[in-house]
């Protein structure tokens, strides 16, 4: 992997983690964003995420994720530009 590759998975990681515990301070206090895994062409990227709970928190949390995607999304064209 390129080192601006990884500078790119580095900033986009802190962008999103940033973005979600400012604006969903109370949703996002479980969510754990662990990696971001974006492909050498940048449209592509994995979020990895840990959850604190259990299982319940695990599904509640992965289903919450899914609805706020697409403004996930648009932060990391943004940050690409």
């Amino acid at each position: 992997m390129s080192n601006r590759t990884l500078r790119i998975n580095e900033l986009i990681h802190r962008e999103i983690s940033a973005y979600l515990h400012t604006r969903y301070q109370g949703e996002a206090v479980r969510i754990t964003i662990t990696n971001v895994i974006v492909s050498p062409d940048l449209r592509e990227g994995r979020v990895f995420y840990s959850v604190v709970g259990g299982k319940s928190a695990e599904e509640e949390c992965g289903r919450w994720l899914e609805d706020k995607s697409g403004e996930i999304r648009q932060i990391g064209r943004a940050s690409c530009r």
